[in-house]
């Protein structure tokens, strides 16, 4: 398929214009929303899941050569331009070689029965919660509870979580702590809250179940008293004298790795 040169195209170039600038998701063609890839890894990564039918990559801008070496299926609209014209209009130095278009996927479900979860609240900072995703991917957590915080498939969230925000089942719910609380129930769960407080479990030691949920709080304040109260305990990573806290997502990876089942 011979790509179409994205000059060509006044409604492609608007969708890529000014990328660097634009917050949350984009609006595909036919009006539905849809969000970015960049980068040679990611747009494989998306183009793999295309072909397994678990997203659907609506088109890719490239340099002439940027095509070489993807597994391009049918249906995947191919748009060129060379990369000072691309950086130009992306805003921002074009070296990844490729972006993607890709249509919003439909929520996974998080498992009734989910062992492990990641739960946060609230987050302000985009790659605090890109990584987060990407470390609760990368160790097996079943699926992660949002409340107030980034788009999910917002440019950045995508790019730094390296694709984690497809792979993993996230839910945001009306109200978080009424369905954690019926997952409690349900599973004789346990509700961790991350805390460095008196009282608090040393992740060094901490065992915490079978079915349990790790609560990470905001950026800077952490968690609100009403989370602390509804969790059953709360864990902590000692820190060396003079030191206050870990980032939160170097935190939160530390004690995900921690409450892996025991070998």
């Amino acid at each position: 398929m011979i790509p179409t040169p994205i000059e060509d195209s006044p409604l492609w170039l608007e969708i890529f214009r000014d990328l660097y600038a634009k917050r949350g998701l984009i609006t595909l063609p036919d009006g539905s929303p849809g969000f970015i890839c960049e980068g040679r890894i990611l747009v494989q990564q998306a183009l793999e899941a295309h072909v397994k039918g678990e997203l659907e990559v609506i088109s890719i801008l490239a340099s002439p050569s940027g095509f070489a070496g993807l597994d391009l299926s049918t249906g995947i609209e191919l748009l060129s331009a060379s990369a000072d014209f691309i950086a130009a209009l992306a805003g921002f130095t074009f070296h990844r070689g490729q972006i993607a278009c890709v249509r919003i996927p439909q929520a996974k479900p998080i498992p009734a029965e989910a062992r492990r979860l990641l739960v946060l609240p609230e987050l302000v900072d985009f790659e605090n919660f890109a990584l987060l995703l990407r470390s609760a991917a990368g160790l097996g957590i079943d699926g992660v509870y949002c409340g107030r915080g980034p788009e999910l498939f917002d440019r950045r969230v995508v790019r730094v979580s390296m694709g984690a925000c497809w792979r993993i089942p996230v839910r945001r719910p009306e109200n978080l702590m009424a369905e954690l609380a019926a997952w409690r129930q349900r599973v004789d769960g346990k509700i961790w809250a991350a805390a460095l407080r008196p009282g608090a479990v040393d992740s060094r030691l901490w065992n915490p179940g079978s079915h349990h949920a790790l609560v990470l709080g905001q950026e800077g304040p952490g968690l609100p008293l009403e989370w602390l109260n509804f969790a059953d305990g709360c864990v902590c990573i000692p820190m060396a004298p003079g030191v206050d806290s870990l980032n939160v997502a170097a935190a939160g990876a530390i004690l995900l790795h921690a409450g892996l089942p025991r070998p």
